[in-house]
């Protein structure tokens, strides 16, 4: 049995892998966590696992509280995963493939494990990721854009007008908002919409073919009823991944 966890920006989310079947997944913000709250909610949230597998794109605080509190508790040490050039199949895009973030590496082999057609995978969270992959495995690069709470955030905290007029508004489904804070809230999301649908344009003039469309991510489903395309949401889609990496040797990862 393994432990499986995805570190994000905002949120971290685990789920236990054993014999090729995946478990619950349990997901909480992890901003004010301490290496208690990591034992009590994902150590002793199910049996004691022989390895644990982390992708960490929640910073040096959050990599050293996770291996602190699981080489204390178990008296094991985690493997903190990273993007190679190859693996499972998938050759990374980046010249340099440590610099690819790895929560984008591991939403590909996820991906693939799902579909072998071409794919186009969107991650909606603090920020937007976009990621084309094409039939034969290789990455074809990708689109890092802030997601659709820090647009929002960061025109309140820039500006003073647009922030004043913002207070009390809220948001409708319609494209043109009647107070400002929905304006701001439906231009965030239909901007990003706006970058997806480009994305897959851009991925079907160059394949030939229209790729598959997944989404992940916690705001996911606010981005995916805006975007004029059939699109497919895995919420734990790195997790997947993560359980791709788990049935490789660890030699096989170049």
């Amino acid at each position: 049995m393994l432990l499986l966890i995805d570190i994000g920006n905002t949120r971290i989310k685990w789920a236990r892998f054993d014999a090729g079947s995946m478990g619950p997944q349990a997901a909480a913000v992890h901003a004010s966590w301490t290496p208690d709250d990591f034992v009590q909610q994902i150590l002793n949230s199910g049996p004691r696992t022989e390895r644990v597998l982390i992708a960490n794109v929640g910073g040096p605080r959050m990599a050293e509280l996770a291996r602190a509190a699981i080489a204390a508790t178990w008296q094991i040490e985690p493997r903190f995963v990273h993007s190679p050039a190859t693996q499972a199949g998938i050759r990374n895009a980046y010249p340099e493939p440590a610099k690819l973030g790895v929560d984008r590496w591991l939403c590909l082999l996820g991906g693939r494990a799902l579909e072998p057609r071409p794919l186009c995978v969107v991650s909606v969270g603090t920020a937007m990721t976009i990621d084309g992959l094409d039939a034969g495995g290789q990455h074809l690069g990708g689109v890092i854009v802030p997601g659709p709470d820090l647009m929002v955030s960061s025109l309140l905290k820039n500006t003073s007008d647009i922030a004043h007029r913002a207070l009390g508004g809220q948001a409708r489904d319609a494209l043109f908002a009647d107070n400002t804070l929905g304006a701001i809230q439906q231009g965030a999301i239909q901007s990003l919409a706006a970058l997806v649908e480009r994305a897959l344009e851009t991925l079907e003039q160059q394949l030939g073919e229209a790729p598959v469309l997944l989404f992940t991510g916690g705001a996911a489903a606010r981005l995916q009823g805006a975007v004029r395309c059939v699109g497919r949401e895995i919420p734990d889609l790195v997790l997947r991944g993560l359980a791709v990496v788990a049935t490789q040797p660890e030699s096989s990862a170049a």
